[in-house]
């Protein structure tokens, strides 16, 4: 900072720095004083401005160095303000970042406050040092010099910004290595912390520091949707159904207290409540962002999913309805049991659907497993029974058709075979053993190349 006009002792006129600030402004002095005078100047003024962002306030006794006016005869610095600069010797500059080594140091600087009692020290700053000792007793985050969370500096800003560059462009592990230190510095800033638990996310969605990470935040800012919609993607990496559907509905209720919701945050979460196997809430979620192809995907895949595990159309029409919070529990259920089935399992298949029958009394996601049983043990009537009973809820419940359609292929009910394999393929053309199974009822007849022609143009090859 340039001289001033004219020389004064006022220390406010020779130097600046804020009680526990971070930075001190010194004056340049003009050539009328001595070059000794001068230099002795200069040494008081630094070390008056420097102590002051160690803690130090104004002694008004005019004998040392803290003085608010400057004299020659000043050589030093009284015994309770070397106290408090001792305080900050030993816990800066950890203290400024760290919250323990800050709540230690605050401590240290309350008792050499609270021992500077007399008119010399009373005033403003010493009530500001008291005051800030307090607030730092009683937070949970690191504070700056005002008593508040830290805020960014200019070029923590064109970091983060630089953080965010690197995301765009692919590179979420340097983007995350590079974001970590303000991660670190700043706990209270929601959008550094929103950024590293997405970024934690997407680089190691598998370690427990991640999930440690984003519920850190969430219980800072425990009304933001998209820190709950991170945990419950790590939730689902890892297999954690229910927790997912739970820090889903959590997001959902964060998402409806706001005035104002972009629509691709709705059907980002309907695609989250569908990979968590709860339809409906899926269906409804997307129906707040009608128009979006994002929205659009999740209810043709919701209903791809019902009409597979024969789930009814409308819930809340349905008798045989369940809850919505119950349906990924069933969806996960029946893919369980097919497997089984598929692998020859059907002792264990059994006690399953025994178990789920109970469980979801009247389903016909559970009577459809029992059709598949049925005809697996070789009980054709009873399959038959089961299946047609899945049709009376679910017209389009496709694998119904196609059990029914090998059902009837085995026993040479062809016009049978035909119509329900006709109707899988309508309904799922990428289903290709029914292309194979209609392929035999058609041998022979004119109707076999009209069907060639008609795979050939789905798959664009030849039918086997």
């Amino acid at each position: 900072m340039a001289a001033p006009a004219t020389f004064s002792g006022a220390q406010h006129e020779l130097g600046f720095a804020r009680v526990l600030g971070r930075h001190c402004v010194l004056r340049g002095l003009g050539g009328e004083l001595p070059v000794e005078a001068r230099q002795r100047l200069e040494v008081a003024v630094l070390l008056h401005e420097w102590a002051h962002t160690l803690g130090a306030p104004h002694v008004r006794d005019g004998r040392g160095w803290m003085s608010p006016k400057y004299d020659v005869g000043q050589t030093g610095f009284d015994a309770r303000t070397l106290a408090l600069l001792g305080a900050g010797l030993r816990h800066l500059p950890g203290a400024r970042v760290e919250l323990e080594a800050q709540k230690a140091w605050a401590r240290e600087l309350r008792a050499a406050a609270e021992a500077m009692t007399g008119p010399a020290w009373e005033g403003a700053e010493r009530d500001f040092l008291l005051e800030w000792t307090e607030r730092v007793r009683a937070s949970s985050v690191v504070l700056g010099p005002e008593g508040t969370p830290l805020s960014l500096t200019p070029q923590e800003r064109q970091r983060l910004a630089e953080v965010i560059a690197l995301e765009k462009a692919g590179r979420p592990e340097v983007a995350a290595e590079a974001l970590e230190p303000l991660a670190v510095r700043h706990p209270q800033n929601e959008r550094v912390q929103l950024l590293a638990c997405y970024l934690a996310v997407r680089v190691t969605p598998g370690l427990d520091a991640t999930r440690e990470r984003c519920e850190r935040a969430i219980a800072r800012f425990p009304r933001e949707p998209s820190l709950r919609m991170n945990v419950a993607l790590l939730h689902l990496h890892a297999g954690r159904f229910d927790e997912a559907r739970d820090s889903l509905v959590a997001a959902r209720t964060n998402l409806e207290a706001r005035a104002d919701v972009e629509p691709a945050q709705w059907a980002d979460l309907a695609a989250l409540f569908l990979r968590a196997h709860c339809v409906t809430w899926a269906e409804q979620t997307a129906a707040r962002a009608q128009g979006l192809a994002a929205s659009t995907t999740v209810l043709e895949q919701a209903a791809r999913l019902r009409r597979q595990v024969a789930l009814p159309a409308r819930p809340e029409a349905s008798t045989a309805a369940i809850a919505p919070a119950r349906e990924g529990a069933l969806v996960r259920a029946v893919s369980g049991v097919e497997a089984l089935l598929h692998a020859g399992s059907s002792g264990p298949a059994r006690e399953r659907i025994a178990a789920l029958a109970q469980e979801y009394p009247a389903s016909p996601s559970v009577t459809l497993l029992q059709c598949e049983l049925h005809l697996l043990q070789g009980r054709l009537g009873s399959a038959r029974t089961a299946c047609e009973r899945v049709l009376a809820f679910r017209e389009d419940a496709v694998q119904a058709h196609l059990l029914l359609g090998v059902l009837a292929t085995n026993t040479r009910a062809h016009a049978r075979a035909r119509k329900h394999l006709e109707r899988v393929i309508a309904l799922e053309p990428s289903r290709t053993e029914a292309w194979h199974l209609l392929a035999r009822e058609y041998r022979g007849t004119r109707q076999l190349k009209t069907l060639q022609d008609r795979y050939r143009e789905q798959f664009a090859r030849d039918l086997p």
